[in-house]
């Protein structure tokens, strides 16, 4: 795991050696134990370097075939690389290190691009190809894009870089603060575009990769996940069972590999805990197990994650964090992260991470099962809200129920009972902390067509898969972004097993009967006169293919009991003892925020004495004190 910074084209021609790499080292936090930069035909090539796998010196980037006509640095693992690399040596390729790069390397010198294809792991590489036959670069993101990979693109010059910081002090340039992604911010808490707050910054579309030649750019998906979307074959629940087990337990002990220690997050909850479980397979010394919430009663699950490192005797450590210490490094984080957090739970996710620095360097975590296996009951299920709409709204006491869901809405469309059912935060709302001066309903149009898209591109599917589908390739961005941030910051690298593309691409093989499965007929029929929040959980189990593997790992009360989030006492605080504060942030004039957020709404919503009962208004208001906090960090780089 590691940092890598690129510059392609004539735009090295204003950029020295000594403002590359300092522009490099704002990435040491991704790779301490090492930093590689050189100049490459005219191009400049710089690598930070966390040591996982063959920790000696064989391992430095960039790195050079062996004609020294073709270079790499590389962001990543590639789990499978040893048996990639016994298929090399029998065909004649030859080998000097241990490491995943050179087979990375010797792979693309022996195949071609097309060697991505045998790849399982997370990556985003640049390989600078000089030979005669060639004379190109190729510019790659994984599969489902766990690992980032952004890039500004001057005429037909570029910066590319696996943080955005580094690009901003190489641009030479100040950015507009990007409106769509502020508008897809508050809407759905990340940018469902491949677009930063920096309007001219992107992020590589996952699972494609740019060839840049002479000629000019293209850019080409290697991978598809609709190509997988196929469930018009039903071979059995014990048929799925078993297939679910075998791929998990291969992702997982792919996941295990390292010349490091290892350990996991143990939340308690059903993803996390199935890891562990599996895990404690394969080693004979306890797992480190880390879990971390606050002291106020209901915001933590320390008492289930203790029930599995009970179960599996892990060397378990249980954090705690209070108000002072979270908005401390609220700011921290997000100057890590080059963007306002998307959901309070980084800030202990970040925390947690620094902690389990002192013992383990990789973790693996439980990001990406809900999103396969239907893990989000209410919101999956809410397709039957709009299938039953006309007979929910006529039925006297569910009327005011989906008034209240749904605001009086009725939905023309899957496609517009999913944008609003998505939406984080409602139309009303978002319209009154957003500044009036601005086009918001254009750039809300551009939004919509990223999820017309993708809904087109599964078609022929119904509802709930086109849903789980546009969770799977859009909403999943949000959280990988979230768990790269969170541990590299500290050094860390994260791992997520459920999100390996073969268990992915079986995932979308499963009738959605086994991941959302009704407890009964009789709870089906019920269910036909409630809306999905009151029939979710209680006549149907989300994510039961899952759940029923998991039954030979873990207690039914880890597995059956209610989903729980990470849940964060925001309203108790910003309804409290740091109203103050917020007040102070946001009567800040110079804040660029100003351009886009109605501060005088804002101020109002502080002085709502319900604000400490209300969760939900109590997420908006720290989602605008994250974007303060972001555009005041970055002033110099915005305009």
């Amino acid at each position: 795991m590691c940092g890598i910074l690129a510059t392609i084209g004539d735009i090295n021609k204003n950029i020295s050696n000594d403002e590359f790499q300092t522009a490099l080292s704002l990435q040491a936090h991704r790779g301490p134990n090492d930093m590689g930069f050189e100049a490459f035909h005219g191009n400049k090539l710089g690598h930070t370097r966390l040591s996982i796998m063959d920790l000696s010196d064989s391992g430095h980037q960039p790195m050079y075939s062996d004609c020294q006509k073709v270079a790499l640095i590389f962001n990543g693992e590639i789990y499978n690389f040893k048996e990639l690399r016994t298929t090399l040596e029998q065909e004649g390729v030859s080998f000097t290190s241990q490491s995943d790069t050179e087979v990375l390397l010797k792979s693309y010198i022996h195949y071609g691009i097309d060697c991505i294809e045998r790849f399982n792991g997370m990556f985003a590489f640049i390989i600078v190809d000089k030979r005669s036959e060639h004379d190109c670069t190729y510019v790659v993101r994984d599969r489902l894009g766990i690992k980032p990979l952004f890039y500004f693109k001057n005429d037909e010059s570029y910066i590319f870089s696996s943080e955005v910081k580094s690009i901003l002090a190489l641009a030479k340039k100040k950015f507009p603060l990007n409106k769509k992604t502020v508008s897809s911010y508050f809407s759905y808490r990340y940018s469902i575009l491949d677009e930063t707050f920096f309007e001219g910054i992107q992020n590589l579309t996952p699972g494609s990769y740019l060839h840049i030649t002479k000629q000019g750019t293209t850019q080409q998906k290697y991978w598809q996940l609709a190509d997988f979307v196929d469930q018009s074959e039903d071979k059995g629940e014990a048929y799925y069972l078993k297939r679910v087990d075998e791929l998990l337990d291969s992702a997982v002990k792919y996941r295990m590999i390292s010349d490091v220690p290892f350990g996991a997050y143990l939340s308690g909850g059903v993803d996390s805990s199935l890891i562990t479980a599996i895990m404690a397979k394969y080693t004979k010394q306890p797992i480190k197990t880390y879990t971390i919430g606050f002291s106020e009663e209901g915001y933590n699950e320390f008492e289930y994650a203790d029930c599995v490192a009970k179960r599996y005797q892990t060397d378990h450590k249980a954090i705690n964090i209070d108000a002072t210490e979270y908005f401390n490094t609220l700011n921290k984080l997000v100057a890590f992260k080059d963007a306002p957090l998307s959901v309070p739970n980084e800030v202990p996710l970040y925390l947690m991470s620094k902690e389990l620095k002192k013992d383990i360097t990789v973790v693996l975590s439980g990001e990406g099962a809900d999103e396969i296996f239907g893990g989000y009951g209410r919101i999956f299920r809410s397709t039957d809200d709009f299938t039953h709409q006309d007979i929910l709204k006529e039925q006297t006491e569910t009327a005011a129920l989906f008034d209240k869901k749904y605001g009086q809405q009725h939905f023309s469309s899957e496609l517009e009972h999913f944008i609003y059912n998505y939406s984080y935060t409602k139309p009303v709302l978002k319209h009154n902390l957003l500044a009036k001066n601005v086009d918001w309903q254009t750039i809300e149009l551009a939004l919509n067509q990223r999820f017309e898209r993708s809904f087109n591109e599964v078609a022929a599917s119904d509802y709930q898969t086109k849903m789980m589908y546009t969770f799977e390739t859009v909403h999943l961005q949000g959280l990988l972004s979230r768990v790269d941030t969170t541990t590299m910051a500290t050094s860390v690298e994260a791992r997520v097993p459920f999100v390996d593309h073969r268990l992915v691409e079986f995932a979308f093989s499963i009738p959605n009967k086994y991941k959302l499965k009704w407890n009964s007929a009789e709870d089906q029929t019920l269910a036909k006169t409630k809306l999905s929040d009151q029939s979710s959980e209680v006549h149907d189990t989300p994510k039961y293919i899952l759940k029923k593997m998991g039954e030979k790992y873990l207690p039914n009360e880890v597995l059956y009991r209610k989903k729980m989030g990470f849940p964060v006492p925001l309203d108790k605080w910003l309804g409290g003892s740091f109203a103050d504060q917020a007040r102070k942030i946001l009567t800040d004039k110079d804040n660029i925020a100003n351009q886009v957020i109605d501060t005088t709404f804002v101020l109002s919503l502080l002085d709502d004495k319900d604000l400490a009962k209300n969760h939900s208004l109590a997420m908006k208001v720290w989602m605008v004190l994250n974007l303060f906090a972001f555009c005041g960090s970055y002033k110099k780089h915005l305009n």
